[in-house]
């Protein structure tokens, strides 16, 4: 093998070695965690109690407002996208977010997904510091003050399209002369929710000017795969025009205050996020985490998040909670669409590919076909490049013969068989390098194409056809008792054929014919190192690379095989010297 060639495939296997650390870098994976499904009893029965996890504790305030002799009041809100309950507790806190158009698996059955796990904290909650210097919490039973709504019965109220309904709860002093209010208003097609907070008779009460809206206790986990659940939970803000990111360790507990103009704060999982939105923003924010340990290295992670609201003046907060959709979240206009994963260098095609998949979307009603039709245009895109590669490739093959003529002629002169080599590829019009062209062109769509496979709720439970179920996860037919070195454990069709479909490629193209053993070798040594390398990823994407190869052998068939010599370029002498020459002839 000439010394262009080993260059060549030296950059190939680069590029590949390098692709699982790239995404360890976009995606730093936890600690390995048992795929189990979340639920209160579960983590009640693994939490370590020997880990201890500090929490400052709030009072309820009870001191000057007189109390509500009922019970909670419990509404019931369903939207087009929704059904939420809403507790007077704390003048309106969500008891339960379910999303109508996004299923789970639980015990093997499938449910909406719910979105609060109310045993772990109660979103929007208020919160203060008192003039003692105590923390406050507003955890009283409110008085229901009004309910305007156009279809409600029994406390369950209906929504539909630009309908809205609102939900206004008070807390009065001993003497009722002083009040305090938290107004919900919600929308039948909206996954944002508006609260209106008054604590202007609180003020005395204050050791600062300011309190907090706070969503404690995190989301509840919807996805089978804890690990990757863990591997994207985190929680956000965006202050001076730049987003912080806040995690938390194994065994750790976090807390993070700034004090400054916040814009929003979010907390989310793999594919649902939460956010408080101020109308004008906010003074400051505040971001807790902290880890509920399971057993041996194994953690959740439980996320709250905090708006300061400044108490002389009536505030207004939008609250999103739904899915990471990108439509709907760019839709905001804050920015919150920053806290996707769509990767960082490649960001701009990942976006540019899900822009793509969801236009297409709208004309052909499967994600499966919709990659198909993708694969076709991308085909189409490359094909000046890849069929110049291509033919280079082809030509290399056919001056095979020739190049081993002049290395067994300078076998004694290697600086004179290179220049011999590179004379022969500029008269041939050949690039040396031109082969491998196709492959590092791919890399930086495979490498999108598996951050929106993999990320994106678009193709979370995206079927296909057959046995391919879900587009975001490998297509599992069985599960070993075992785990194979870099195998794995799960048992997936799409690899092997992705696989034999880049060895019948390299069979087309000659590649896997070629005489030189060493390089017959290192091409069947690619589709078995894809093969282990790709039974991790989404299925959507081994669906892809497979229709990419296909595509490339019916490419490969209507290339001319045959290397045209370019014609020599005559100098002006040249030229001079042909006219003298045939002057002096006649």
């Amino acid at each position: 093998m000439d010394k262009n060639s080993v260059l060549a495939f030296i950059l190939i296997f680069i590029v590949i070695l390098t692709m699982p650390t790239y995404f360890k870098l976009i995606t730093p994976p936890p600690a390995t965690e048992p795929d189990v499904i979340e639920t209160p009893a579960t983590i009640e029965s693994h939490v370590d109690k020997s880990v201890p996890v500090t929490t400052t504790p709030a009072k309820e305030f009870k001191q000057e407002f007189a109390a509500v002799n009922e019970h909670a009041t419990v509404f019931t809100i369903e939207t087009d996208l929704y059904i939420a309950k809403i507790s007077s507790i704390g003048g309106g806190t969500i008891k339960s977010f379910i999303l109508k158009h996004y299923n789970m698996f639980r015990e093997n059955d499938t449910t909406l997904v719910d979105l609060v796990n109310g045993r772990f904290g109660s979103p929007l909650i208020i919160k203060y510091i008192s003039i003692d210097g105590d923390s406050v919490e507003l955890n009283n039973n409110f008085k229901v003050s009004a309910v305007v709504a156009k279809h409600i019965e029994n406390n369950s109220i209906s929504l539909s399209g630009e309908e809205s309904a609102v939900l206004k709860f008070s807390l009065d002093n001993i003497d009722k002369t002083n009040s305090i209010y938290k107004t919900l208003t919600f929308y039948g097609n909206r996954y944002t929710l508006e609260i209106e907070t008054d604590l202007r008779s609180l003020q005395r009460e204050m050791a600062k000017n300011n309190y907090d809206l706070v969503w404690d206790g995190g989301l509840a986990y919807t996805e089978p795969n804890i690990s990757d659940e863990m591997r994207y939970s985190k929680a956000y803000a965006f202050s001076g025009g730049e987003t912080e990111t806040f995690n938390v360790r194994a065994n750790k507990s976090r807390h993070t205050n700034f004090t400054g103009l916040t814009s929003w704060t979010a907390i989310r999982t793999k594919y649902f996020a939460a956010s408080f939105i101020p109308e004008n923003e906010g003074l400051a924010y505040s971001l807790s985490g902290r880890s509920i340990p399971i057993s041996g290295k194994n953690y959740y992670k439980r996320f709250s998040m905090g708006v300061s609201l400044p108490v002389e003046s009536v505030n207004r907060t939008s609250l999103f909670v739904g899915p990471l959709d990108y439509t709907i979240v760019k839709n905001l206009g804050v920015g919150l669409e920053n806290i996707m994963s769509l990767g960082k260098i490649l960001r701009p095609i990942s976006k540019f590919i899900l822009w793509s998949f969801i236009r297409l979307r709208t004309i052909i009603p499967n994600y499966g076909w919709v990659l198909i039709v993708f694969s076709f245009l991308v085909k189409i895109l490359l094909y000046p490049l890849t069929n110049k590669s291509t033919q280079s490739m082809k030509e290399m093959q056919e001056l095979a013969p020739k190049i081993e003529e002049l290395k067994v002629k300078y076998k004694d002169d290697p600086q004179k068989m290179s220049a011999e080599q590179m004379k022969l590829y500029k008269e041939h019009g050949v690039n040396p390098m031109g082969g491998c062209l196709p492959l590092l062109l791919q890399m930086p769509i495979l490498i999108a194409l598996f951050t929106v496979f993999r990320t994106t709720i678009e193709l979370r439970h995206a079927s296909f056809i057959w046995w391919i179920t879900d587009l975001s996860a490998p297509d599992t037919i069985f599960t070993l008792p075992f785990a194979i070195p870099i195998y794995g454990q799960h048992v997936n069709v799409l690899p092997a054929i992705m696989a034999l479909s880049t060895i019948l490629q390299q069979k087309i193209s000659g590649s896997a014919g070629s005489s030189n053993q060493q390089q017959k070798m290192m091409m069947y040594m690619m589709p078995i190192m894809f093969f282990f390398m790709f039974n991790q990823f989404p299925s959507g994407l081994n669906l892809y690379y497979t229709l990419f190869n296909l595509l490339s052998v019916v490419q490969q068939k209507f290339i001319p095989a045959k290397s045209k010599p370019r014609k020599k370029k005559t100098s002006t002498l040249d030229t001079f010297r042909q006219i003298q020459s045939k002057t002096k002839r006649k």
